[in-house]
């Protein structure tokens, strides 16, 4: 139309909509509890009181542990404003009262309302919330206690409003199943089926099914360009076909008329396996040039050099090993033969015992195809005064020029002992059946250290005793099972070929770290680990998958913060109602009467020297007492000796001793549940969620106290690889605490975690919080504009020297592992936020 007409109609719908008044607020649900029946809520905990209502049934009324659950629903409804109302009498440090509700069926919970000590005087206090609780079926409201003593949470005045959705909820498109295949062998396949449901109340019109390439397809297709009534479903068969062995993603696309989601993207993945008696076979003929650790070397004799990690890495043209390790690898001289060069100008080297020598080697091997499997996996602590190994798998394969042995490579790692420290290495040998071995040589050129940085490299005589093994068929298939567990990875570069429309430039991810100083880095996103890093002073590290990196203080979010979050679980109430007084005996100082675990994991329980944030951390005082102890008794008693300064809860004072006493607190109360010879870490943390999440058994292993106690440190002392990394943080970040649907961890702490709002206390600046062992930073203050519109606290856990792994909110866990100090990342979320919006 013309300009004219286009003026004139613009003005005549101003006309039409200002004579149209407004639609009015419907009351979709409310209880004011008068009439004290509860029989529509689920009641369940524990409490001092049996009866729930209150003074003429005016409010519900709970005590102790107990809640009360109704589930509400606002389906066909548009601006949906909830409040609730909430009171107490008689509460004492550490009870709460809430108000909640959850979005998902009671999956999460989002804190409405939280009345504690001090807004006790029996008057209500309302909240309110009006996000994201549209047109939804599945909303649940509570009321919880966590007091003691009989002392009393009061909720009342449940009120669901909204506007009816003018013509119906429409259609709603939502998919079940899954298209995660696992592990397929080549030349067979497999298939899923999918099932899209219309979850609405008008006709569900969907597209052609699209997105996917070999080795994936439909088959039994009865969804593309169908119609699906309301209520009604239809199904697609999703086959996995493998041709090559290795990782393999996609993603089918579902175009619909659902209005709110007009497209569903479904990831797709799998492995294709060995089709042959060796697990993983390779291609070549052994056809390999080799000018640097040729069989004549390791063999004979001659002196080893610093050399490109190139000549330690499996060679293209390398043919499947004729020869079968199983037994074990004894190496001789470690204690006066090898050598250690300090790199940097710290000349730290000299502070450490026998530095330039390695730690006894005698360990048992298993060999799986092409795969070379140490038997003990983590950190293994000997006898070397500054060094313990880490052991992890590596590859055989045979050379033509290597006289009928077969060689071996695998990777290594040397971690101070006592500390976090790592560096990274390879060791690499020749052997035949009857146990005909050549020297092992040895070279490490990496590190994640901000103090020393060293080259390693020596060769030293070895020997293979072959001998069964006992379970090496076990270790064989959980190896093959943890290798298919792997997220699938592609290079970083491919975020840009995979994202063309973004217009990220690759290069500036991780860009806030000097090259020289990153060991690892990597994003997780859409279901693909994107991964760069893995450089040396002397070329790329052969085993990325598997390069060694610290936790450092990254543990206080994982065996502290989710820790908790597990004991939570397991325990309602435990984090805010058990004090660190009543698990830790050695504290009997009366200012550790009050700080509960929680603010424990807070470091806020208001005990310590000085009032700025990181002066007690960084103190002589704090290293020699208790960083440089290596017993229980000392670290505990330094830990449990600060003075009260304020009111638990009120301030963040950076104490790893407040993380190892939670450490501390949480094995014996969970000792107190399940049993003396418990172990927290290794029943709860390793068994409950490290193994069901499919992390290494590398992140099996955590630093403890060099005595019988054994206490795990807590606040450090982890060890991952890339892959750990990464599904350590999508735990939190993309399922919410759930290990294969199930919820592992409490789910409010985890919705306190991710969501921050107004929680938190300041950590340094004002862009700054610390929450439940994780930092948090506010993009609305960044310099670079996101878009926010409000605060955007972006969760991550922050470890020394530089290391983050970041839960960005579009979706994204970013991670940088480095040793130069640089702990920013912003240059890094730049980048990322091209692909998808930190503020949509």
């Amino acid at each position: 139309m013309n300009a004219v007409r286009q003026f004139v109609a613009g003005a005549l719908l101003c006309v039409i909509f200002a004579l149209v008044p407004a639609k009015a607020q419907t009351t979709v649900y409310s209880d004011n509890f008068q009439s004290g029946n509860y029989s529509s809520w689920t009641m369940s905990g524990t409490g001092y009181d049996a009866v729930n209502t209150y003074q003429g049934n005016v409010s519900m009324r709970l005590d102790g542990l107990r809640q009360g659950t109704k589930a509400v629903s606002s389906l066909g409804f548009s601006s949906v404003s909830l409040s609730m109302d909430v009171g107490a009498l008689y509460l004492v440090q550490g009870d709460y009262c809430y108000a909640e509700y959850s979005t998902n069926g009671g999956t999460t919970w989002t804190s409405l309302v939280l009345v504690g000590d001090g807004e006790d005087s029996g008057a209500l206090k309302r909240g309110t919330a009006s996000t994201g609780l549209d047109n939804n079926a599945n909303l649940r409201v509570r009321f919880r206690a966590y007091t003691l003593y009989g002392h009393y949470c009061y909720g009342d005045n449940v009120v669901l409003t909204g506007t009816p959705i003018s013509g119906g909820v429409g259609p709603s498109i939502a998919v079940t199943g899954s298209a995660a295949f696992g592990s397929v062998v080549v030349g067979s396949n497999a298939t899923s089926t999918l099932t899209v449901h219309n979850d609405g109340d008008a006709n569900l019109v969907l597209g052609s099914l699209s997105g996917l390439s070999s080795p994936f397809s439909l088959v039994s297709n009865t969804c593309s360009n169908q119609t699906v009534a309301p209520l009604a479903s239809c199904t697609v068969g999703v086959r996995f076909s493998p041709t090559a062995t290795g990782n393999f993603s996609g993603s089918l696309s579902i175009p619909s008329n659902d209005a709110d989601d007009p497209t569903v993207a479904i990831a797709v993945s799998g492995t294709g396996a060995s089709s042959t008696g060796v697990y993983d076979p390779l291609p070549g003929n052994g056809s390999v040039s080799r000018s640097a650790l040729t069989a004549t070397f390791l063999t004979g004799t001659g002196t080893l050099n610093l050399m490109n990690f190139s000549h330690y890495a499996l060679p293209t043209g390398a043919a499947n090993p004729s020869n079968t390790f199983q037994g074990r690898l004894t190496l001789y001289g470690e204690a006066t033969s090898g050598s250690a060069t300090e790199v940097g100008g710290n000349n730290n080297l000299q502070y450490y015992s026998q530095a330039q020598n390695l730690p006894e080697f005698e360990f048992d091997f298993v060999q799986h195809g092409t795969h070379f499997i140490p038997v003990t996996r983590g950190k293994i602590a000997g006898a070397h005064p500054s060094w313990i190994y880490i052991l992890e798998p590596g590859r055989v394969w045979n050379e033509n020029s290597d006289g009928g042995y077969s060689r071996v490579a695998f990777p290594f790692s040397l971690q101070e002992r006592g500390s976090d420290c790592l560096w990274n290495g390879v060791m690499t040998f020749l052997f035949k059946d009857d146990g005909s071995v050549s020297d092992l040589a040895y070279q490490i050129a990496s590190e994640t250290c901000y103090y020393l940085k060293v080259n390693f490299w020596g060769r030293l005589d070895a020997a293979y005793t072959p001998s069964t093994i006992s379970g090496a068929a076990t270790i064989r298939s959980n190896y093959a099972a943890e290798v298919a567990r792997r997220m699938p990875v592609k290079a970083l570069s491919a975020l840009a070929t995979d994202y063309p429309s973004s217009g990220i430039t690759v290069a500036n991810v991780g860009s806030d770290v000097t090259a020289a100083h990153m060991s690892l880095y990597g994003v997780a996103y859409n279901g693909v680990h994107y991964s760069g890093g893995c450089q040396t002073r002397y070329g790329t590290y052969p085993f990325c998958e598997v390069l060694n990196v610290p936790s450092y203080s990254t543990a206080k979010s994982v065996s502290g913060g989710y820790g908790l979050m597990r004991l939570e679980q397991k325990y309602a109430g435990t984090q805010r109602t058990l004090g660190i007084d009543e698990w830790v005996s050695e504290c009997t100082g009366s200012q550790w009467d009050a700080p509960t675990f929680e603010q424990a994991l807070d470091m806020a329980t208001g005990n310590y020297t000085s009032s700025a944030a990181t002066t007690d951390e960084a103190s002589q005082a704090m290293a020699d007492g208790f960083f440089k102890v290596g017993t229980h008794s000392q670290k505990v008693s330094f830990a449990c000796s600060y003075p009260y300064k304020v009111a638990p809860g009120s301030k963040f004072i950076y104490h790893t001793t407040d993380t190892y006493l939670l450490g501390r607190a949480m094995n014996q109360y969970y000792k107190s549940q399940a049993g003396s010879s418990a172990d927290f870490f290794n029943d709860v943390m390793v068994e409950e969620v490290y193994r069901p999440l499919g992390l290494s058994p590398t992140s099996y292993v955590s630093s403890r106290t060099q005595d019988s106690t054994a206490q795990p440190f807590t606040g450090y002392g982890l060890v991952y690889v890339r892959d750990d990394i990464v599904k350590l943080g999508e735990f939190l970040n993309k399922t919410q605490g759930k290990i294969q649907g199930v919820q592992t961890l409490d789910a409010t702490m985890v919705a306190a975690t991710l969501n921050l709002g107004t929680g938190g206390l300041q950590a340094g600046t004002t862009a700054d919080r610390y929450n439940n062992g994780f930092w948090y930073y506010n993009l609305k203050q960044d310099t670079h504009n996101y878009g926010c519109a409000a605060a955007k606290w972006v969760p991550y856990m922050s470890g020394y020297g530089g290391i983050s792994v970041v839960l960005f909110p579009n979706g994204m866990v970013y991670y940088q592992f480095s040793d130069n100090g640089q702990l920013t990342w912003g240059k890094s979320a730049i980048e990322l936020n091209k692909i998808a919006a930190m503020c949509p």
